[in-house]
């Protein structure tokens, strides 16, 4: 378990004897494809740390339709903040694909925040996503390419093996409006496929379609 605690970024260059005390109150628990980690509005007093797969937290409409949020990955952890607040978990987490994810005790790691290294990397986590979400709120004011084109400069891990109906319903689109623009960059060859992502091959030409710089070629 020590060595699985050390792949989650806020466990990184800690010492064996307290990884060994998190470890006592730690559980690592494999979860499937699509398997619910938790449901938005439960409380379970736990936090967790991705050892190894990705993890979506999303929100539903009132259809009952998935609404993505946030992807996390090897190293992240998720969860936190709602138990930092003492509030009951605000989204609902799937993993995405087969995860191993390390399930932590709260209750019993609530004396450790307040200290280095734990504080400040706490703060450091909490900063990124405010920052992240401030960065994300300003698709609000981008026609369909721009917000994809904004996406791909700041967000370009939204691409990884994101699920793309998923990220079309995230960006405010249909997934046929994404894919178009997609084909569209790679056709201009600012983008490529590679593997599960996409790769920016002319940054300045992307950058240029937010600023009118440049326009597609007809």
């Amino acid at each position: 378990m020590i060595d699985k605690l050390r792949r989650i970024f806020l466990f990184f260059n800690i010492s064996d004897e307290l990884l060994s005390e998190i470890a006592s109150f730690s559980k690592l628990k494999t979860y499937h494809k699509d398997e619910i980690i938790f449901y938005e509005g439960e409380k379970k007093d736990k936090f967790y740390g991705i050892v190894r797969g990705n993890v979506l937290m999303y929100d539903s409409d009132e259809k009952g339709e998935i609404i993505p949020k946030n992807q996390f990955g090897c190293g992240d952890i998720f969860g936190l903040i709602s138990q930092i607040q003492n509030r009951p978990y605000c989204l609902s987490a799937v993993s995405i694909n087969e995860s191993e994810i390390i399930e932590i005790d709260y209750n019993k790691f609530a004396k450790y925040i307040s200290h280095p290294p734990f504080s400040d990397r706490i703060i450091k986590m909490l900063s990124n996503q405010i920052l992240q979400e401030m960065e994300f709120n300003k698709l609000q004011k981008y026609d369909a390419t721009k917000r994809v084109v904004f996406t791909l400069l700041n967000f370009p891990q939204k691409f990884v093996k994101r699920k793309k109906y998923m990220l079309a319903k995230e960006l405010g689109m249909s997934p046929e409006t994404l894919s178009r623009i997609l084909s569209r960059l790679k056709n201009e060859e600012i983008i490529c496929y590679c593997e599960k992502s996409i790769k920016i091959l002319d940054k300045e030409k992307l950058k240029g379609l937010i600023n009118g710089s440049f326009s597609y070629s007809q």
